[in-house]
């Protein structure tokens, strides 16, 4: 379908900033490079993320060196691995750009050779022998292919297959890169590197690598191992400053070199850039004003900068829709992350991919109250149910459940449905974990779903660190659509359980009402009775209430209890299936008009309702003009209020 996609996931305020971030400065008629932070795209899943690095990787294609990585397919390699790959991708040809990684390659180089550590003095004899031996183009195309590993296997670089690496990949890499390393570009001078780092060290270059070789075999000590990444992190940007400045056109480089990283929360996406962070630090320390021309966007869904400090740190406006001013962070020393929160749809966005379907399907405008009402603006969700609606475009009523029902694409069992694969938009978890989760979702608040019973085996950490697991998917502490999204399809599942599967719905929000019950939580209580069904009751609690309760408090207490989901939907009119809910509770007057709105309000927020909801909201402004005669001071100016909100709503819907 034809989307508005720029729009629609807020990706052109990122765009920009991105593009100011590789901005090099022009100082006294040369381009010097400008400190630039870590830009941190963070969202819940389906937010758009992924598709923001999608659209930059092609837009700076032959404008910049550039590379792109997914840490979740590549969680076992390690540091050099990834430096080896990103390496090997922004070494592409590009015009005005020519990068090599000389002294990033000696490290590797030495660091793949089996010296005898127990004797100094032939160690160093050996290095040195070996760096005089490997020379030219051979040396060079192998190092970086041997060094990378597996990680090459899992990117996309122009003129190679993206493929599991086995020896014919590799034996296409090393033809392909023939082209790329010409013989005249020999590594080994830059060893001398390893001595000063550029930091005036007075140290033996070889004496260096022969230590980078003993740390490397000693992976498993985590000091070895971080010394060998910040040598090689170090390595790695000095060939970046070197090749920026040297050649014919280094005035023309106006932008930095960029690199992408994906799903940067995992341990080695997160070790990566916080040791990047801390070579810069470590190089602004010792005075030297040249910073690198790398600019690194990674996303992330939120645990990355938890634990780094605010000062650390700037955050992005959400409402930002201009070039940000990014010398308030140059201007500051210590902010070394730069934080960008991918915003959620706003209704208007949704109203315009609507429109851009191209066709008439129906109302636009009650299309788009529907859609941004069943999904909250999540971007990936809202683009399946409207690609959903492009393939079968309702013709009066539209209906939720009709169009999560539909199946897009894939042929037999093989096919999903929407609601389906909105599900799995949102959530990558094991079987086990999704039955749990399911059953947490039923909780009003997290606190609520502690002592629900689990059936997950918890792993390493026990029972509160898989509860731990389940909050950070279901309550994030950055509140957006999408986890109140993925709450609501969760109950959908938890509805449809049936005996022998345990615990049930109702088995699920009777221990959650007798918790709230124990712990004197009105409106919990009342919640979870109304989502078990119980209309009886939480009927004849508020009208003792309305009668103790200032007006304002009361419909803060209703309001918040008729947001409760529900587990049966009946197949007919709104209205009349309110007016079944009252007959069922066999309520007598005064509490009859009482009864129907809240009923009625209770199926007006169940955003999975068809769009024919105009009498509905006619139906609750008369109840609320009825019941605002109960109130003490009768008739109560809140209500009333509240009756015309409504049959303001019925004209929306009509």
């Amino acid at each position: 379908m034809v989307m508005h996609r720029d729009r629609v996931y807020g990706r052109i305020p990122a765009i920009r900033l991105v593009r100011d971030l590789m901005a090099r400065e022009e100082v006294g008629g040369s381009l010097r490079n400008q400190r630039s932070p870590i830009l941190v795209v963070e969202g819940f899943r389906g937010a758009g993320k992924t598709a923001l690095l999608s659209e930059l990787y092609e837009l700076l294609d032959q404008r910049v060196p550039r590379a792109r990585l997914d840490f979740e397919a590549n969680k076992r390699a390690s540091v050099p691995q990834v430096l080896s790959a990103l390496a090997f991708e922004l070494s592409t040809r590009c015009p005005r750009y020519r990068l090599q990684f000389p002294r990033f390659i000696v490290g590797q180089l030495v660091m793949g050779l089996e010296l005898d550590q127990t004797h100094r003095e032939q160690a160093y004899r050996e290095v040195a022998a070996a760096l005089g031996r490997q020379r030219g183009v051979d040396t060079f195309r192998d190092v970086l292919v041997a060094a990378a590993g597996e990680v090459l296997g899992t990117m996309f670089i122009r003129g190679l297959p993206v493929e599991a690496p086995g020896k014919d990949l590799l034996e296409r890499i090393l033809t392909w890169l023939t082209v790329l390393a010409p013989e005249a570009h020999r590594p080994l001078p830059f060893q001398q590197w390893y001595g000063h780092q550029d930091l005036h060290l007075p140290k033996d270059a070889i004496d260096v690598l022969v230590d980078l070789n003993r740390w490397h075999w000693e992976a498993a000590d985590k000091d070895s191992r971080r010394r060998v990444d910040d040598l090689l992190w170090a390595a790695f940007l000095a060939d970046l400053r070197t090749e920026f400045d040297r050649g014919r056109r280094a005035d023309e480089r106006s932008l930095n070199c960029v690199v992408l990283l994906d799903n940067a929360d995992t341990v080695l996406g997160r070790r990566f850039l916080t040791e990047l962070v801390r070579t810069r630090r470590q190089r602004t320390a010792g005075g030297p004003d040249d910073a690198d021309p790398l600019t690194v966007v990674a996303t992330s869904r939120g645990a990355l900068l938890a634990d780094v400090p605010s000062t650390n740190r700037a955050l992005v406006p959400t409402d930002n829709t201009g070039s940000w001013p990014l010398r308030r962070i140059k201007d500051r020393s210590l902010s070394w992350w730069l934080q960008y929160r991918l915003p959620d749809l706003t209704e208007d966005e949704v109203g315009r991919a609507v429109a851009a379907l191209g066709r008439k399907v129906g109302n636009n405008e009650i299309l788009t109250q529907v859609i941004f009402g069943l999904t909250g603006g999540h971007p990936a969700s809202t683009s399946l149910v409207l690609d959903a609606i492009d393939k079968n475009p309702p013709e009066n009523v539209i209906e939720p459940e009709v169009t999560l029902s539909q199946t897009l694409s894939g042929d037999g069992p093989s096919r999903s449905t929407v609601e389906a694969q909105m599900l799995d938009r949102l959530l990558d978890v094991s079987d086990a974990t999704r039955r749990d989760l399911v059953t947490c979702a039923a909780a009003r608040q997290w606190p609520h779903a502690v002592p629900l019973p689990l059936q997950g085996t918890p792993k390493g950490g026990g029972r509160a660190k898989y509860l731990e697991i389940l909050e950070q998917i279901l309550w994030p502490a950055d509140e957006t659509a999408g986890p109140a999204l993925l709450r609501r399809l969760l109950q959908r599942r938890l509805a449809l359980r049936t005996p022998p599967v345990a615990p049930s719905w109702s088995d699920v929000y009777g221990q959650l009402r007798d918790s709230c019950r124990t712990k004197d939580d009105e409106s919990g209580e009342l919640y979870y009775a109304l989502a078990g069904g119980e209309l009886e009751f939480v009927t004849q609690r508020l009208h003792q209430r309305i009668a103790e309760l200032e007006d304002k408090r009361w419909l803060k207490l209703l309001t918040s209890v008729t947001a409760a989901p529900r587990q049966h939907r009946q197949q007919q009119a709104l209205v009349d299936e309110a007016h079944r809910l009252v007959r069922a509770a066999a309520l007598a007057q005064p509490l009859i008009s009482l009864a129907r709105l809240i009923a009625a309000l209770w199926i007006a927020a169940d955003p999975f309702i068809d769009s024919n909801r105009s009498d509905l909201h006619i139906r609750i402004a008369d109840d609320y003009t009825e019941v605002a005669r109960l109130t003490p001071n009768a008739p109560s100016a809140v209500l009333l209020q509240e009756s015309r909100r409504h049959q303001r709503e019925a004209e929306r819907w009509s």
